[in-house]
């Protein structure tokens, strides 16, 4: 793209942002003419991020005076590049999918003014990963924060709701305060607030600082991407905003994060000890594992899809923690692999997740449930929608020649390749092992997972009136989806030159030069195995072209009921989701905890049973131990507080004239 068009895409983003974050509060208070608006800035947003990542320089742009006293920079490079394909990608497919969106979720379908903070948020987003300075990063950090939160609460929240809404509010804002005191100690020490000075003066700080700063960016960040032990907002406002954003904020939002620990983490504050390595890779073992297990043990079909992107995260997360041990440890060759195995997820991950998210929305506006003990026999009714969750399903399941495998084998070859290399310390070693065992256990259980969200959905019969009248959804849903599904069979059968094209962008971070980047495409001995995805698609495509030219044969077919013993099939003859996460619930109990009651009413005078009422359900132990202690503590000293507030006026100057001789008192 000529540099001379970039003024004029900016522009044009900003003026279609504009248009469509008006277009709900006007006259003209129509969903249509605002989402198609989202859509062509989300155009906008796609192309700037391929300028960024082709065009060989950086984009910069240096805004106006903000308030009177801060400069905005704006700095577009390669790895902001691929940030902004993604949300343009993903935003553009959700506001297409919006378009016909019949307003399946709790907030119902009628007009709606906070449907002007969906371009808001897109904006906000796009200037997160090109903001060039401190200010303007919390800037669009807390404006990314305002309007998601406004758009999964809704103009007229229910209690629960609202109650989803506080506890986002409340964990981000501490993030967003982990935030600027990790920023001002840096800033301090640069004397400037721009990210340009931040490396040097991160390299300056005392080992101790430099700790410090790590772990309040990574509580931060890691807050934002719903990593555990941070993620207790994340499976609570996913499922109760509307499909089109639940698909942005998991998609891109989320990715947030991971784009903020890769810059400041690893580009500005890295290399660093060996233990911020072991940490990251800790909490992304973590994140998979017990990501998976919970969206096993759902019900809800967005609930359970929130909870595999706190497991892909992990996933991302464990890429990033391999890479800052061997950077650490001076292999860059595999650090090199490790973060494009993780950029590479990253990428694929706001694929999947975004096509899942739209199918789940699809269903839950046609059959007006997400429960998946009552859904069921979508297949015939939504074709559409089956095949797009299908192709998503297989993608997130690892399924070649699916995107999903592609990042996820890269995963694989960094940590076997950091458990056999003699550049990493023995703990190093050891902890990259032991994650290849947690790794292939995520993988196992996300595909018994997926399994389970598409057999209960759209295979068997109906089991709730709701998916028995079911019907396709709109052109514009259909199309969202499907091209969604098209980006993660191209990109997996692509899967050599996106990674190598990836690694370039990986060297930035890293400070590789572009030999040790290209060395990435191509395999490394000792770190990683030949993947062709393009014969392998072939192969695949060849063995089902074969098995339909077999079955298209003519032959005399006999149509005959299903044997059930003699009863005529049931819905209730099928497994239920929960059912079929029996074994593995009670096989990790000790982790799950679960718990149930079995309610029977008898027919009066006679042994036999009239109802059965199962109620199962498994503990959450770090919202259990963690977070309901401070919860406790704090609603504790909030009643404290408030009998300080007595409504005495002379009480209050009191309060105020001991709090001025306690100053003078330190002061002096």
């Amino acid at each position: 793209m000529p540099i001379d068009a970039i003024p004029a895409l900016i522009a044009a983003l900003l003026a279609l942002s504009f248009l469509s974050a008006v277009a709900p509060v006007s006259r003209w208070n129509r969903r249509p003419i605002a989402l198609v608006l989202a859509a062509l800035a989300s155009v906008a947003i796609a192309l700037l991020g391929l300028a960024a990542l082709t065009g060989g320089t950086p984009v910069m742009v240096e805004a106006g005076t903000v308030l009177g006293f801060a400069v905005i920079h704006v700095r577009y490079d390669p790895l902001a590049g691929l940030f902004m394909i993604a949300l343009g990608t993903v935003g553009m497919a959700s506001s297409l999918f919006g378009i016909g969106y019949e307003g399946g979720d709790s907030h119902g379908a009628g007009p709606d003014r906070t449907r002007a903070a969906y371009p808001v948020f897109l904006a906000s987003l796009a200037l997160v990963f090109g903001a060039d300075d401190a200010f303007a990063f919390l800037l669009a950090w807390e404006l990314m924060a305002l309007s998601s939160a406004v758009l999964v609460v809704g103009a007229r929240p229910g209690p629960e709701v609202a109650r989803t809404g506080y506890l986002y509010l409340t964990l981000t804002h501490l993030a967003t305060a982990a935030l600027v005191v990790g920023f001002a100690v840096i800033a301090a020490t640069a004397g400037s607030t721009d990210f340009a000075t931040f490396g040097s003066a991160a390299a300056a700080l005392p080992p101790t600082a430099r700790g410090v700063v790590f772990v309040l960016l990574l509580v931060g960040f890691g807050t934002k991407a719903g990593a555990i032990p941070l993620h207790v907002w994340l499976p609570r406002a996913h499922p109760v905003a509307p499909s089109h954003v639940s698909a942005l904020m998991s998609g891109v939002m989320i990715k947030a994060g991971i784009y903020g620990i890769v810059r400041f983490g690893l580009e500005i504050l890295g290399p660093g000890p060996e233990w911020w390595g072991l940490l990251v890779l800790s909490i992304g073992v973590a994140s998979a594992v017990l990501g998976v297990l919970y969206a096993l043990m759902e019900h809800d079909l967005k609930r359970l899809l929130a909870f595999h992107s706190i497991e892909n995260i992990g996933i991302i997360l464990i890429g990033v923690g391999v890479a800052m041990l061997a950077y650490a440890d001076g292999a860059p060759a595999l650090a090199g692999l490790a973060l494009t195995a993780a950029l590479f997820h990253t990428f694929n991950h706001a694929l999947f997740k975004s096509v899942l998210f739209l199918a789940a929305g699809s269903v839950q506006a046609a059959a007006r449930t997400r429960d998946l003990n009552i859904l069921g026999g979508l297949a015939r009714a939504m074709p559409v929608t089956a095949i797009a969750f299908g192709i998503g399903a297989g993608a997130i399941s690892g399924v070649p020649p699916l995107n999903g495998f592609a990042s996820e084998w890269l995963t694989f070859q960094g940590l076997i390749g950091a458990g056999g290399t003699e550049a990493l310390s023995l703990l190093a070693r050891a902890a990259a092992l032991l994650a290849v065992a947690g790794l292939a256990l995520t993988t196992a259980l996300a595909v018994a997972c997926f399994v389970k969200a598409t057999g209960m959905t759209f295979l068997a019969l109906p089991r709730g009136q709701g998916a028995a009248g079911a019907g396709e959804t709109s052109r514009s849903m259909g199309g969202a989806m499907i091209g969604l599904a098209v980006l993660c069979i191209a990109v997996g059968v692509g899967a050599g030159p996106v990674a190598g094209m990836i690694a370039g962008i990986a060297a930035g971070p890293l400070h590789l030069g572009p030999v040790a980047a290209g060395g990435i495409a191509a395999p490394v001995a000792g770190l990683q195995a030949v993947y062709a995805a393009a014969p392998i698609a072939l192969l695949l495509a060849a063995v089902a072209g074969i098995a339909w030219l077999v079955g298209i044969r003519p032959r005399t077919v006999r149509r005959v009921p299903t044997w059930t013993c003699g009863i005529a099939p049931e819905p209730a003859f099928e497994y239920t989701a929960t059912s079929y996460a029996k074994l593995i619930r009670l096989y990790f109990g000790p982790i799950l905890r679960p718990a149930r009651e079995v309610t029977v009413e008898m027919h009066a005078g006679t042994p036999f049973p009239r109802t059965v009422r199962y109620d199962g359900r498994v503990s959450h132990v770090i919202d259990e131990r963690l977070y309901g202690p401070l919860h406790r503590a704090a609603v504790g000293g909030a009643q404290l507080v408030r009998r300080l507030q007595s409504g005495s006026l002379q009480l209050y100057l009191a309060y105020a004239v001991t709090t001025l001789i306690v100053l003078l008192l330190v002061a002096r």
